[in-house]
Order: C-alpha cells, then sequence, then structure tokens
C-alpha cells in the first residue's frame, strides 16, 4: 500500500544551472550541500532509495525496514514536498528564476536531484546524476548512466530531432512520458513536468 502525501546538477551540469538560475551573478546558488552535511541532517537515511520517475511527479520507495512508500504528485504544496525530499537528501539550496518560459520558478537543489516549484506548488523535477542517497529509475527502466544503444531499444524511446539543447529524448507513452539527454552515449540528465530548459 502507499501514503501520498497530499500535502506533500561537466558538460549538462553547466546546462542544467543555466536552466535553473539567474544570470546575474547575484543569484548563484551556494555550494551544495557535502556529504558529512548530509549525514548529520539524515543520519538514519539509508542510501540507493529507490525513486522512480514519473511524469506527473515520484515515487519513493519505502524504507526497507517497512512501512509505505511516499507519493509526491505534481500540484503538491511546496513545504511538503521539500520535507519529504530532505529526509532522503539532506537540506536543499533554494534558489530562483524570474525568466522561465513558464513563468517565475523556485528550485530545490538536492545536488544531483532538483525540484521545481510555482506558487507554492511542486511542478516538475530534473536528476542529472548519480546519488549515493537514491537510485532513480523512470518509465520503460530508463536510468542515469544507461548507454545509448540500450535506450534506443526501448520501447517507447522517442529522438527528439529539433532539440537546441543537445541530443534529447522522450521516454514513456503520451502523458506519460518524460525527457532526457544524451551525453558521451549515455543517458545523464531526466527531467518531467516544468522545467527552466530554454531551447
Amino acid at each position: 500500500m502507499m501514503a501520498r502525501f497530499g500535502f506533500a546538477f561537466a558538460g549538462v551540469a553547466a546546462l542544467a544551472l543555466a536552466a535553473c538560475q539567474q544570470s546575474d551573478e547575484a543569484s548563484q546558488p551556494p555550494e551544495p550541500v557535502t556529504e558529512d552535511q548530509i549525514a548529520a541532517q539524515t543520519p538514519n537515511a539509508p542510501s540507493d532509495r529507490p525513486i522512480n520517475l514519473i511524469a506527473d511527479g515520484l515515487v519513493i520507495a519505502a524504507p526497507e525496514a517497512g512501512g509505505d512508500a511516499t507519493i509526491l504528485n505534481f500540484g503538491d504544496k511546496q513545504e511538503s514536498v521539500v520535507e519529504a525530499l530532505t529526509m532522503i537528501f539532506g537540506g536543499p539550496q533554494f534558489g530562483t528564476n524570474e525568466e522561465c518560459g513558464a513563468g517565475p520558478m523556485e528550485y530545490a537543489n538536492y545536488d544531483k536531484f532538483v525540484a521545481h516549484f510555482q506558487d507554492d506548488r511542486f511542478v516538475g523535477w530534473m536528476v542529472n546524476g548519480p546519488s549515493d542517497r537514491a537510485n532513480f529509475s523512470g518509465p520503460d527502466g530508463v536510468k542515469l548512466g544507461m548507454s545509448a544503444a540500450d535506450l534506443r531499444k526501448l520501447g517507447t524511446f522517442e529522438a527528439l530531432t529539433d532539440s537546441t539543447l543537445g541530443e534529447e529524448f522522450m521516454i514513456g507513452d503520451g502523458e506519460l512520458a518524460i525527457s532526457g539527454l544524451i551525453e558521451d552515449n549515455q543517458v545523464s540528465v531526466l527531467w518531467g513536468g516544468e522545467t527552466c530548459n530554454f531551447r
């Protein structure tokens, strides 16, 4: 049974930062939290918690000790989403971007995982690297680091040939699809929902 939280980023890294922060230096986010800081904030958090990346949010698997999975849906309140993610990754670094195509956006940067918010609501996510705290997967079993050859074998893979972001693709069926980028012949970024990718 799953419990629902109803109230609740090197080439590609540079892209991710550009996509999620303002151009002036004053808006640059501080350095990501260190592993020691994360460990101090989440002393009981396990490593490699499975997180299923879905088109309308994400699902954090239940702890090994038992309990319920945590479902974070787009539209959930920012405070509750930040709280749930902090239990996995430790505290985030916050930033804003006033120039997103979808409108001003706030983001919470948990090092390799970024949650996007608008009007105090969870609206999107991006992951651009492996994490010791989570094991990310998406539709059809897509994973960060998956070879481009294996990715293209997945049944719902679609190359976006007109993208200006690089070798962009979609995976998943219709409204359930998420997007990503291939770099160095492997999956390097995955994202879903509203983002600040400038095309």
